[in-house]
């Protein structure tokens, strides 16, 4: 099948998403004003903290602060989605079927550290876990205390045992949370 799209037109498309304050809606570039002087911190493993930039446009941009984390491979990640989807809009089938991979910003800042654009209206699939089953009473950590129970030394077992102890979870519990939200 020929598309009839060039390598150059792929990399602009994949390069032209990269950074969202390098122009506002009327083509000028927008610079960083400042930051909001605190930040949140969001509740799961790595607590990452909500970042609000300020932009020289007067909009404000929202961002995820991870730390402890490579972001260059979701960076990649992105940049094959960005293909994809110029794939699919070349496509005359997939074209007509609206077709289309929702991105976000990625912005590594070092091997462990970097920004992802905020999602807005969206929740994390801890809240809507958290949600289901506090409004039935279950335990939220379930499966871990279940886990904890069967080996107190957890974190010292190999792979092989540790996928022992999750199965073990998993037949223990229905598992239908995220089924059910």
């Amino acid at each position: 099948m020929k598309t009839g799209l060039s390598v150059g037109t792929l990399v602009e498309t994949t390069h032209s998403q990269r950074n969202p304050l390098s122009s506002s809606k009327d083509g000028r570039q927008v610079r960083i004003k400042g930051f909001a002087p605190t930040l949140s911190v969001i509740t799961s493993k790595q607590r990452p903290r909500k970042l609000m930039v300020l932009g020289s446009d007067g909009q404000t941009y929202n961002y995820l602060l991870k730390g402890h984390e490579d972001l260059r491979q979701d960076e990649r990640v992105m940049q094959l989605f960005a293909l994809v989807n110029t794939l699919l809009v070349s496509d005359p089938e997939t074209f007509k079927s609206r077709l289309n991979i929702s991105r976000y910003h990625v912005i590594p800042l070092s091997p462990k550290s970097g920004l992802i654009g905020w999602v807005p209206h969206c929740d994390t699939l801890h809240a809507l876990i958290k949600d289901y089953r506090e409004s039935r009473k279950i335990l939220l950590n379930l499966e871990h205390r279940i886990m904890l129970q069967m080996a107190p030394d957890y974190d010292h077992l190999t792979v092989p045992q540790k996928a022992e102890v999750f199965n073990h979870a998993l037949e223990t519990t229905t598992g239908q949370d995220l089924y059910k939200v």
